[in-house]
């Protein structure tokens, strides 16, 4: 091969590659931002596909008639579901507002009483230790009251955009739930057009990419959800027997807190059953650390056998990509970091990058070699 072609080759993998990172960081999360109904739809077709086929094999329905029952079915129980547990969160949370002025005070009683006993101690410490302790504690204060001041702002704008943008949510919800229609109905003419408009091998690349993300991406929040929901039970059944108010969304915001990597429901427990120790309620912080210790012991049993196999990353490099995750985007990095690192190690594995990786290897060697200095030319 002429050294010319070779290092268009290799120019053109190389530029091919970086496109695609560009393409898919920066536009492709818009388009699927842009056509989010009719990514909606696709996965309520991917769910009621396979009852579809079921009506469609066994029952002797037609594939559309079957499809506009098992959607509409579907649909009706995801609506139910989300109404019974939208309501009960309602409920909860307007319940739990209306009660923050007590709890407030409360919380201010025993820390003041807390203070009184601390400030007996304090004097006799040095002068130096006082100072900082004060300014620790006004800070503390102003930072504490601006913070539930500005509480009501956020949620007052979202209620405000949301009320404006609704026919736009009504429109989109009416396009989800066509789409999902035809995807489902038209599914065999839909196949047949694609493959007859896509390459062989631009077809073959995207089934490898499609099983990897079903396997992979879908495998580990099938997982991580599965564990999450394992968690809220017996948080709401701790939080039950402990008669706690606001149960369901205190388990609900503690067990979606479990979701993060490096938290964990102790983010909350522990401080919670520190402040229940401190102010003697010694009841409640046993149960506490309690419900704490059965919900860590019983996702230890049921995470390995969950998620060893979906994940598929040593410990170091899913630590990096956490903390890669966390350094580009925060909290959000820090949930999709693993996902994107297990997509693209299985794509790796696949052999997608193996015109990329060649590419660069050979470059590296010429280039190495190229600056190589001969002996005869000292």
């Amino acid at each position: 091969m002429k050294p010319s072609i070779k290092y268009c080759k290799i120019l053109l993998n190389i530029v091919t590659m970086i496109l695609a990172v560009l393409f898919c960081i920066y536009i492709l999360p818009r388009i699927i931002v842009y056509f989010m109904p009719f990514v909606v739809g696709g996965c309520i077709a991917l769910l009621a596909n396979p009852m579809v086929k079921f009506l469609e094999k066994r029952m002797k329905i037609l594939r559309k008639a079957g499809s506009a029952v098992v959607i509409v079915f579907t649909i009706a129980i995801v609506v139910l579901i989300l109404y019974l547990i939208i309501s009960m969160l309602i409920s909860q949370t307007v319940g739990f507002a209306e009660n923050i002025p007590d709890l407030w005070a409360s919380v201010t009683a025993n820390v003041t009483e807390m203070t009184t006993v601390f400030e007996g101690y304090l004097h006799r410490m040095p002068d130096s230790v006082q100072e900082w302790f004060n300014s620790l504690s006004e800070n503390l204060n102003a930072n504490t009251s601006s913070f539930i001041k500005s509480m009501g702002v956020p949620v007052a704008e979202a209620a405000s955009s949301f009320a404006m943008n609704l026919p736009s949510v009504i429109i989109g919800i009416i396009m989800a739930v066509l789409s999902a229609y035809f995807f489902v109905a038209e599914k065999e003419y839909v196949v047949e057009k694609m493959q007859k408009m896509i390459p062989a091998s631009a077809i073959t690349r995207w089934n490898v990419v499609y099983g990897t993300l079903k396997d992979a991406v879908g495998g580990y929040f099938k997982a991580q959800f599965k564990i999450m929901g394992v968690v809220y039970l017996i948080l709401l059944a701790g939080l039950l027997i402990l008669r706690v108010d606001y149960a369901l969304l205190i388990a609900l915001l503690i067990a979606l807190l479990d979701f993060l990597p490096f938290f964990g429901t102790g983010a909350v427990m522990w401080p919670w059953a520190i402040y229940q120790l401190i102010t003697g309620n010694y009841r409640m912080a046993i149960g506490l650390a309690v419900i704490w210790a059965i919900s860590q012991l019983i996702r230890q049993l049921i995470q390995p056998k969950m998620v060893s196999d979906s994940i598929g990353l040593a410990p170091i490099p899913t630590l990096l990509l956490l903390f890669i995750g966390f350094k580009l985007n925060g909290a959000f990095g820090l949930i999709v970091a693993v996902p994107i690192g297990m997509i693209v190690y299985n794509l790796y594995r696949a052999g997608m990058f193996s015109n990329f990786i060649r590419s660069v290897k050979i470059l590296f060697k010429d280039a190495s070699k190229f600056r190589r200095i001969p002996e005869d030319m000292e």
